[in-house]
């Protein structure tokens, strides 16, 4: 029989087995709990060494066990996420992800500026930041099917240069999300295409119908010289002579339809080289004072202090036609009697020329459109001047090729300028003046009589 002191010393090691035992139950706990939180936090965690007794061992081993696998999934899924994130970002086309109760859940940076949400944009109802019609209908009706969903939508938004309202036209695709009372949209921006589209559409219809004008006229002409006014002395050359003039319109509307086309193509040829933009205005001025004396029209040139130093790096039948073009309409469009000045200037980097007249000008809603593609301020004003509709759509394309820029200032009835900028030529070497003309041309002036 045991002696009461050794019994008491017995109880004593039995509870301190027991305390230990339960530290160690506890310490395993607060380790696999504390792992569980760097695990969900992101944080690395690191396998459990030591001596667990009895659950607790099991627990400790089920955690060596799953917790790396766990955190190597985890760094999967958010390299997975990140890349995603890149993904969405970098597309051009806006993402737009929404839940059941139409709340935005996810929008990316396309998709933020195509339709103006703010930060933050997620959590918030899609109705209270985009207040577009067609938007909600086209959430409402991906929401409503297991199909995915195709329209087009108008949104008006205001314009970053001007801040005036815009309208601009979204493909919008959407999917409903599978196992959720969500969906995804895609928008993707088709305004440029659509007038894109427009003016193609335009252009064929506009093109054929300024064809078949001279060949009705072709056609009616030489019917009635057929049925017998060829023999009619005081006739058959008036109907000749116009059936010419009708011909010669129609080629000239071929030609500056092939030359749009190659331009269009980038098939248009140009030798560039370096030009005297004095001697190239120097040229047009007298190619041009004929028709200007004709129509009592006071022609001049003012190149300042311009020399044959200032050169613009360009073709010279591609300037030729540019500079051809503007005079040409600056003496069509101005009365008898008016003035037409052509004008040159130059800085350290660019050169910039004017063609400015009297005329009759161009009313200022207009002014947009005047170089596009048949395009008349009045119809029939060209027409009857024998214009093409073409001039100025040529023109533009011949300066952007020419790595310039064109505008134009006009009031009716107060005339109109033309502005060309190129960029300056810088030579080498001083280029040597060309015989005949001095440096510093000035102005030279030609008037009717």
């Amino acid at each position: 029989m045991l002696s009461p002191w050794l019994l008491v010393v017995f109880v004593v090691l039995v509870a301190l087995l027991a305390s230990l035992v339960g530290w160690r139950s506890r310490q395993a706990q607060i380790e696999v709990t504390r792992m569980l939180r760097n695990l969900e936090a992101g944080r690395p965690v690191r396998r459990l060494v030591g001596l667990y007794p009895g659950a607790s061992a099991k627990l400790v081993a089920t955690f060596n066990e799953v917790g790396p696998e766990l955190q190597a999934r985890q760094e999967r899924l958010e390299a997975d996420r990140h890349l995603l994130e890149i993904v969405l970002e970098g597309m051009t086309e806006g993402v737009l992800a929404v839940d059941g109760r139409r709340r935005i859940l996810f929008a990316n940076a396309a998709a933020q500026d195509l339709l103006r949400i703010g930060e933050p944009g997620a959590g918030r109802l899609l109705a209270e930041v985009v207040r577009s019609p067609g938007l909600q209908h086209a959430v409402e009706a991906t929401l409503e099917s297991d199909r995915p969903h195709e329209e087009e939508i108008h949104l008006r938004r205001p314009d970053d240069k001007s801040g005036r309202q815009r309208v601009r036209i979204l493909s919008v695709r959407g999917q409903r999300l599978a196992g959720s009372a969500g969906a995804v949209l895609v928008l993707h921006d088709v305004t440029n295409l659509r007038q894109l589209e427009r003016m193609r559409q335009d252009f064929v219809a506009n093109a054929s119908h300024e064809l078949k004008t001279p060949l009705a006229a072709i056609q009616a002409l030489t019917e009635t010289l057929i049925d017998g006014a060829i023999d009619d002395e005081n006739v058959n050359r008036d109907y000749l002579r116009r059936i010419e003039e009708q011909t010669q319109r129609l080629l000239d509307l071929v030609i500056d339809m092939l030359r749009l086309a190659r331009l269009d193509a980038g098939q248009e040829t140009f030798r560039h080289r370096p030009l005297p933009v004095v001697e190239v205005l120097r040229a047009c001025y007298d190619n041009h004072q004929g028709r200007a004396l004709a129509r009592n029209q006071r022609l001049s040139l003012h190149t300042g202090n311009l020399d044959y130093s200032v050169q613009v790096l360009a073709d010279a039948e591609a300037i030729r036609q540019i500079l051809d073009n503007l005079i040409d309409n600056a003496i069509k469009y101005t009365p008898e009697g008016g003035r037409v000045q052509l004008k040159a200037s130059a800085t350290a980097d660019r050169v910039q020329i004017e063609v400015a007249d009297t005329g009759i000008g161009i009313p200022r809603e207009e002014l947009p459109r005047i170089f596009e593609r048949f395009y008349r301020v009045a119809k029939g004003r060209d027409r009857s001047m024998g214009g093409t509709g073409l001039g100025l759509s040529i023109v533009r394309h011949m300066v952007q090729a020419l790595g310039g820029r064109i505008s134009v200032e006009s009031r009716v009835n107060a005339g109109s300028v033309f502005r060309v900028d190129l960029p300056r030529y810088q030579a080498a070497a001083p280029v040597a003046d060309a015989p005949g003309v001095s440096p510093g041309a000035g102005s030279l002036t030609g008037s009717g009589p």
